[in-house]
């Protein structure tokens, strides 16, 4: 496929300093759009090719939980314990670490919304997805949720907890009682007695498993509070910054939140983003965004984090949906091209032109790829019977989101203007042609869902408006 050149000199960077001896794990968000297994081992090899060293994999409802934790389950979606079994095998042979991700605070809706739960929620609200750390049945929940967890997965090394977004923390009744009996009770010490309590049954469980959590919820807990619950002899904190602006990103933890960490913890992990980051309904991936946003990681930790608090790795997130209840954000197969490029910034600490035609050519592109959400000029001839596959598995995914963003795109007062009703029919043919190619990837409930969410609404929204000067 052939996509323009972009010249976007503010992507094409000086070197800093590449991370080439860190863990570089893909982040496989799977509570959205959960690929097939096929396809999963397909991408496997790739993603070792590309760089990554290990594999963060966050399954939500797509786990086999089994007993009275079935009801769990997506009834198609999810994958069974020898489809797991597989997976760490093939990650094993590869030499791709595989780590699971279980939430155990926070974005626990798709377990709360189920009746035999909703006696945990932290607030009545159905959407609630906080578990109320008071509740004499949340940690026991947690713990049989946490055992199979680990029982599915063989010689564990790293086990990521989850614990961020609590956003109705301490809400409840029973939270705000246990708060007013003692002077000493905080939101911040309902939040980590919590977590303590979850990070201490793990270490029970696998004495040498080396835990992970989200570090959000941490930023403005004093040091001191957190050092008492000794977070820092339990785990390792995950930052996550998917900021592309320079304000934004340096004001998130900024030097003394670093400051702070380095008197608690060690070791830290970054988690950077390659999609899904940048709004809760994309289907395109502006790739440009994620690549400042990797500069800006290999600035921050290079002139920013204390030397005594070293990095262990970076986590590249690809978020499928914001939270349980949200839409889906874009597809797996759109984002590869964006994982790629910033794989690639991470061990080699820059990205400039040489590399874009590298990796351009690598994915089998007779051009460099585009960096941006700006559509390509070209003839509107678009035959859909010549698209090819490229060279990552699910290229045709992505070059049909490619043509169909720039069918919406197409400015009706342009010189050689595509006829509404031509425009109309090639878009549904798109949609078509996707209701195809998707079958090798996703199961039949995404494909529903993503067509309805997202192509089907800027169909329908071209047909109001034909004849006016622009799609959006």
């Amino acid at each position: 496929m052939d996509l323009v050149e972009v010249t976007t000199d503010e992507l094409y960077s000086e070197s800093i300093q590449g991370l080439p001896g860190i863990q570089r794990w893909v982040h496989m968000d799977l509570k959205g759009a959960a690929p097939k297994l096929s396809y999963l081992l397909e991408l496997l090899p790739k993603l070792k090719i590309w760089g990554a060293t290990g594999l963060l994999m966050e399954y939500e409802d797509t786990f086999p939980f089994d007993g009275d934790l079935e009801v769990l389950r997506k009834p198609v979606e999810s994958y069974n314990k020898s489809e797991i079994a597989e997976l760490q095998s093939r990650a094993s042979s590869l030499g791709l670490e595989y780590v699971p991700l279980a939430q155990t605070f926070g974005h626990l809706e798709f377990v709360l919304k189920q009746k035999e739960f909703k006696h945990l929620r932290e607030v009545e609200d159905p959407a609630c997805a906080a578990i109320c750390p008071s509740h004499p049945g949340s940690l026991p929940l947690l713990k049989k949720m946490l055992t199979q967890m680990i029982e599915a997965h063989r010689e564990l090394k790293y086990f990521h907890i989850g614990a961020d977004e609590v956003m109705s923390l301490g809400q409840c009744q029973r939270c705000r009682e246990k708060m007013a009996k003692s002077v000493n009770s905080s939101l911040a010490d309902i939040y980590l007695d919590h977590v303590a309590q979850v990070l201490k049954f793990m270490k029970d469980e696998q004495p040498n498993l080396q835990l992970i959590m989200w570090d959000d919820m941490l930023r403005k807990i004093d040091a001191s509070q957190i050092i008492e619950y000794k977070l820092g002899d339990l785990v390792d904190p995950m930052v996550w910054i998917y900021s592309s602006d320079v304000y934004n990103f340096q004001e998130t933890v900024g030097k003394q939140g670093w400051n702070r960490f380095a008197k608690i913890f060690s070791h830290y992990w970054a988690a950077s983003a390659f999609k899904g980051a940048f709004g809760g309904s994309l289907f395109l991936v502006p790739t440009g965004r994620h690549i400042q946003n990797h500069h800006l990681w290999l600035k921050e930790i290079h002139d920013n984090v204390p030397q005594t608090l070293k990095c262990k790795g970076i986590a590249l997130t690809g978020w499928q949906r914001y939270q349980h209840f949200s839409p889906l954000c874009e597809l797996l197969p759109a984002g590869l091209p964006s994982l790629v490029c910033n794989l690639r910034i991470l061990q080699e600490g820059s990205f400039r032109r040489h590399m874009h035609m590298d990796i351009s050519k690598q994915l089998g592109f007779s051009s460099l790829i585009s960096l941006d959400m700006k559509m390509p000029r070209r003839k509107h001839d678009y035959n859909l019977e010549e698209v090819s596959p490229l060279s990552f598995p699910g290229s045709l995914i992505f070059q049909l989101v490619i043509i169909f963003s720039e069918l919406l795109h197409v400015q009706a007062d342009e010189v050689t203007p595509l006829h509404a009703d031509l425009r109309l029919q090639k878009m549904h043919e798109v949609k078509e042609h996707m209701l195809v190619v998707m079958k090798s990837v996703y199961h039949e409930p995404t494909i529903t869902e993503w067509i309805t969410q997202q192509l089907m609404p800027m169909i329908q929204y071209v047909e109001l408006h034909k004849g006016s000067s622009t799609a959006s």
